[in-house]
């Protein structure tokens, strides 16, 4: 896959962060520090940026990537005017790296999808399980409830009495 980034670790002291892709004009040539896109730079030389501040610490905090105009051709043509080569090399290569930097788009959305995907699956596979659960604990509790009942019942019908220092138990209403 072409090159259309680089990342790198500030340290809270190098402003210097070289880039190694290819780019048609200096105004293709965005930075991020933290994930928050920064215009706090300059060409240090073709593959150099120079920050203002020395980015902070942090791993892969600097991003330096490549988002070539895809509103405009690099060069237009008219009827009648002369056609040179370096001007459909231009058009050409900013279709190429246009397609590029979609491409990476593309993918990296499909890999976020992906994860998000997997993730869902998981939180469902987790979700069914505690359902199975709650279907267990109100069967369970179902169950001790008519337990209950039946106990209830069966001490509704029961009557102890003490009569001369003994214990007589009589069941109350149908012997059955």
């Amino acid at each position: 896959m072409a090159v259309i980034e680089n990342l790198a670790n500030g340290d809270g002291s190098k402003v210097l962060f070289a880039f190694t892709f290819p780019y048609i004009k200096e105004s293709h040539v965005k930075a991020s520090i933290g994930g928050v896109v920064t215009t706090a730079f300059t060409f240090n030389n073709a593959t150099t940026l120079q920050f203002t501040s020395a980015p902070a610490a942090g791993s892969n905090n600097v991003r330096i990537y490549r988002e070539t105009d895809n509103e405009d051709l690099a060069s237009t043509f008219y009827a009648g005017s002369a056609i040179r080569a370096k001007d459909l090399n231009d058009n050409l290569t900013q279709n190429l790296y246009v397609t590029q930097e979609y491409t990476a788009t593309a993918a990296s959305a499909t890999s976020t999808a992906n994860t998000a995907k997997t993730t869902a699956d998981s939180a469902t596979t987790t979700a069914n399980a505690a359902n199975t659960k709650a279907d267990t604990a109100i069967t369970t509790a179902n169950a001790a409830d008519t337990i209950a009942d039946t106990a209830k019942l069966a001490t509704d019908r029961i009557v102890a009495t003490t009569a001369d220092g003994g214990s007589t138990w009589t069941l109350k209403g149908n012997n059955t």
